[in-house]
């Protein structure tokens, strides 16, 4: 072999060394990156999913914490004596749970709507027949009916100051009617729905009278006690309160204005 075939040889070993070099460290630093890019993704993903169960663990807390106010906040109870009337307006924050009755038009109290039920049914077994014209009804709805009369009136030459005053003695302000607790009905005769002086005379108004307060209701606005509920007579508005307030209030002739002040 001469000596330039030898060194053409030992130039072509050198080359391959060279290139062997080249390739070995191209494939390193593509490792090296490809590693470092493969890390920062995984710290990004570990980091997202740390901060998201992170989150979940507070909105839990917070929904834990939520739900344990709701099961210590008591429940709204209605007060059966609770006094709404001139003087007395109805409280903002009053709630009641409604149940409709058998008519699907009425609706009355959760705390009453078992009692009135019961009521009426037992005057229906002894052959009576009654109707009920008016119960529960909202603040928005007592207010436009209290000035559609007053309205009424006006047309008829009154002044709104004169009308309001004549409205009043039989329908209550926008916010002291007993009508928006759902305890108090207008209960007639179906055969003489009128609400005038003849309902005191049918024989299911008589009847109401009195049973009523077996039931736990009371003739809310008696004969004799205008100077102090403010309403003229009226015989066929029930208000519930329950049965030992009742049956005192009717067996003594009283209202539940004198009731509330005799006992509170």
């Amino acid at each position: 072999m001469t000596n330039q075939m030898k060194q053409n040889k030992r130039l072509n070993l050198w080359i391959k060394i060279v290139l062997y070099i080249i390739v070995v460290g191209a494939v390193s630093v593509f490792v090296f990156f490809k590693g470092v890019e493969i890390g920062k993704r995984y710290a990004q993903e570990n980091m997202e999913s740390t901060m998201t169960e992170t989150d979940m663990l507070v909105m839990d807390e917070a929904e834990l914490e939520e739900a344990e106010e709701e099961a210590v906040k008591e429940p709204y109870v209605i007060d059966p004596l609770i006094l709404v009337n001139k003087e007395h307006k109805l409280p903002d924050d009053y709630e009641v749970e409604l149940k409709t009755m058998y008519d699907k038009v009425n609706r009355a109290a959760k705390e009453a709507y078992g009692p009135l039920n019961d009521m009426l049914a037992a005057g229906r077994a002894e052959g009576l027949a009654f109707e009920i014209c008016s119960s529960y009804r909202d603040v928005a709805v007592q207010e436009r009916l209290f000035q559609e009369d007053v309205d009424v009136l006006m047309e008829q030459g009154y002044t709104y100051e004169e009308a309001y005053a004549v409205v009043e003695r039989e329908t209550m302000p926008p916010g002291h009617s007993e009508h928006s607790t759902g305890l108090a009905f207008d209960i007639v005769s179906l055969g003489y729905q009128m609400l005038d002086a003849g309902q005191h005379n049918t024989p299911e108004t008589q009847w109401l009278h009195k049973h009523c307060a077996e039931y736990g209701f009371i003739l809310r606005y008696p004969k004799g006690k205008e100077d102090i509920t403010k309403i003229d007579y009226e015989s066929w508005h029930y208000r519930y309160v329950g049965v030992e307030a009742a049956t005192y209030i009717m067996e003594q002739g009283i209202c539940l204005e004198e009731y509330l002040e005799l006992y509170n």
